[in-house]
């Protein structure tokens, strides 16, 4: 039997302890950033900035992330996991269709409503062609997880959504969104979401009428 030397122990305990903390200073540094972005802009953020009021060395930020493009994916994602995490299928089981297009078009139209520049971020790194192909990618992923979320909230075992008509209702939401931040988000982003709702609604129960 080998024996643990007095530090063992110790250092095992504060395993958990500090991966805990990193994982706490990376979901602050990926909050401070999306704020950043949404009162700058994305292409005004820097990782200085980030450095400075996060009070995380630069040198951190770059062995998190990798790099500045890589940050802001992060940061893009983010917002496409909460959406994830509030329309989770057990939360949403039992609800009518309408009640349902309702839960998911709310949940949208909350969070482009309080992270306005973040699903730019994501578009403008996609359409970049100095983004580095690893960023794409991940972007990718996360995209891919926004949709299922998508789809899993809208659909239902009497109209599921084919990968087809996923896009189409994705198309419409971003649709939505780049018309409301043009026109200046003057107006509710659900106002321009509403008719694309109506539309989603009525294919959804359309022929149960």
């Amino acid at each position: 039997m080998i024996e643990s030397a007095p530090g063992d122990a110790a250092a095992t305990r504060s395993g958990p302890t500090k991966y805990r903390r990193g994982m706490e200073t990376r979901q602050r540094v990926i909050d401070l950033t999306k704020a950043l972005i949404a009162e700058r802009g994305y292409s005004e953020v820097t990782l200085d900035q980030v450095s400075a009021q996060a009070g995380v060395a630069k040198s951190s930020l770059l062995w998190h992330f990798g790099s500045k493009e890589m940050l802001l994916a992060e940061a893009a994602i983010s917002l496409f996991q909460e959406i994830e995490t509030a329309l989770q299928p057990d939360d949403l089981a039992g609800k009518s269709v309408t009640e349902r297009v309702d839960e998911v078009f709310d949940k949208v139209a909350d969070y482009f409503t309080r992270n306005p520049e973040t699903k730019g971020v994501m578009l403008a790194l996609l359409f970049n062609a100095n983004t580095p192909q690893i960023v794409r990618e991940h972007i990718r992923e996360g995209w891919n997880g926004h949709v299922r979320a998508m789809v899993e909230g809208l659909a239902t075992t009497d109209r599921p959504l084919s990968p087809e008509m996923a896009r189409v209702v994705l198309a419409m939401f971003h649709g939505a969104y780049c018309h409301w931040y043009a026109n200046g988000r003057s107006e509710p982003i659900a106002a321009y979401l509403r008719p694309a709702r109506d539309l989603v609604l009525n294919w959804l129960v359309g022929d149960s009428r």
